[in-house]
């Protein structure tokens, strides 16, 4: 399990979707939870674009923030898949 400390903030912008926000220990941790994400919502992947350490006050305000969980803890926060 990734060091709660050495956590960062993902956003990955998905073509015809507001995107996913992930919370990882890694890049690559974080892609893989997008990817799983993306797949389960029957989303394109390919073609996304990242934003490593997200400001979540920089996301949509009237979508992506009132409707994402808790980009605190691990896992997919936008679309609220971490609780």
């Amino acid at each position: 399990m990734a060091n709660p400390m050495a956590l960062r903030r993902y956003w990955f912008t998905v073509p015809s979707h507001l995107g996913i926000g992930v919370t990882a220990g890694s890049r690559s941790e974080a892609e893989a939870l997008a990817r799983d994400a993306a797949r389960r919502l029957g989303w394109p992947f390919e073609g996304t674009a990242c934003t490593e350490d997200v400001d979540v006050r920089t996301l949509d305000q009237h979508h992506a923030v009132p409707n994402m969980g808790p980009p605190s803890i691990v896992g997919v926060w936008y679309p609220r898949l971490n609780l």
